[in-house]
């Protein structure tokens, strides 16, 4: 009797087993099936919405040309590419590039002096923004907040304006964008260590705080600046643009946005586990404390980089993830490169609305204002108290 309970019982283990292993193995062809799809769908909308943009504008130009000029530029590109080995090894060979060159120099100006480094640097804002605002919402544990909540857009502002009001140039305005942020975070971080309780809740408070002291120091600034030459430069950088973005400014921006965003995603199960709550997260081993610290440092990285090339650009951060997770789910895996492909590609439509809509170029903090909002509205509504 005793035996065939005891082989009965076997049978059901292996049974168990052997029922975990094929739940695994679809969970695993369930996931390859999505990352296949979901590139395929992202890189095909992405592709197209790029060569949307690249030929629209307001310089009058034939489209032929451009695409023509940029077919040439890619196979230029992969004829370097091809010579080099033989550059490298003293064999040099020359390749003809087989497309003939039959337009103007100003369309090569166009494409790669003006709107390729445009496009370029709306990808990576786009993304790195909605990134930075994925993570800050897997920290707190809340889908609701965005980049902006420990004060680094209204640091960032403060530092330009800063530069602004005492004419330091379009360069140190930059530079002081970018620092204003991080050092608005710093204080922001340092501020709600000196209290005692919840991290994340005194974080939240702390960077109300910080923010309102330095949105009055724009305001007071503002206030102070000359009317007719000072004040319209202040109030046009905040309302955010592309249009004096040159390829310069990629140097420092698609370095500091690519590197943080990747390890944002090398980050991807700490985000996971500090979704489940501080208790949770440190009960399977998660240093709590230092994760949340390296994540806000690189989330405030990307964020400061971003708002000193283009000046304050709202709701991506905050509405871009809540509409992947709604489509993808929370899992930190999945959520995360489809949310940087998801927000640059919903900036690069909303910089071809501020080229194109009317003869003058519209700031782009307008545009996503207005479109933000709403949505932000309607998502309200589906979220549950809490993390949803």
């Amino acid at each position: 009797m005793e035996k065939k309970k005891s082989s009965t019982l076997l049978k059901e283990k292996e049974l168990s087993a052997k029922q975990s292993a094929d739940y695994g193995k679809e969970l695993l062809q369930n996931d390859k099936q999505f990352r296949i799809k979901a590139v395929s769908i992202l890189v095909s909308v992405g592709v197209v919405v790029f060569i949307i943009s690249l030929l629209s504008g307001r310089y009058h130009c034939s489209k032929a040309d451009i695409l023509k000029a940029l077919g040439y530029g890619i196979t230029e590109l992969f004829i370097k590419a091809a010579e080099l080995p033989g550059k490298l090894f003293g064999g040099g060979y020359d390749i003809k590039n087989p497309i003939a060159v039959s337009w103007s120099s100003d369309v090569d100006t166009i494409l790669w002096v003006v709107r390729m480094p445009r496009i370029i640097a709306v990808i990576f804002i786009g993304g790195g923004l909605s990134l930075a605002g994925t993570s800050y919402q897997c920290v707190f544990r809340n889908p609701l907040v965005s980049e902006g909540i420990l004060g680094v857009s209204n640091g960032a502002s403060l530092g330009a304006v800063i530069a602004i009001f005492f004419s330091l140039g379009p360069t140190m305005t930059s530079i002081f964008a970018f620092f204003g942020g991080i050092l608005a975070v710093a204080l922001t971080y340092s501020c709600s260590r000196v209290f005692r309780g919840n991290p994340t809740l005194l974080l939240v408070l702390a960077g109300t705080v910080v923010g309102s002291l330095l949105s009055a120091g724009n305001s007071i600034l503002k206030y102070l600046a000359p009317q007719d030459t000072k004040l319209p430069e202040i109030t046009f950088w905040l309302m955010g643009s592309f249009a004096g973005i040159s390829a310069s400014k990629l140097t420092l921006l698609v370095p500091l946005i690519f590197s943080c965003s990747l390890g944002i995603y090398l980050m991807r199960w700490y985000l996971n586990l500090m979704s489940l709550g501080d208790d949770e997260a440190k009960a399977l081993g998660v240093n709590t404390a230092r994760a949340r610290l390296v994540l806000i440092i690189l989330s405030t990285v990307i964020s400061s980089a971003a708002v000193c090339v283009c000046g304050i650009v709202g709701w991506i951060g905050m509405v871009i993830p809540q509409i992947t997770r709604l489509v993808v789910g929370p899992d930190a895996r999945r959520l995360l490169p489809c949310t940087f492909a998801v927000g640059a590609i919903f900036l690069m439509l909303v910089d071809m609305l501020c080229r194109c809509l009317i003869a003058t170029e519209i700031p782009v903090g307008i545009i996503t204002s207005l479109i933000g909002a709403p949505i932000f509205l309607i998502l309200l509504k589906r979220v549950k108290e809490g993390w949803a």
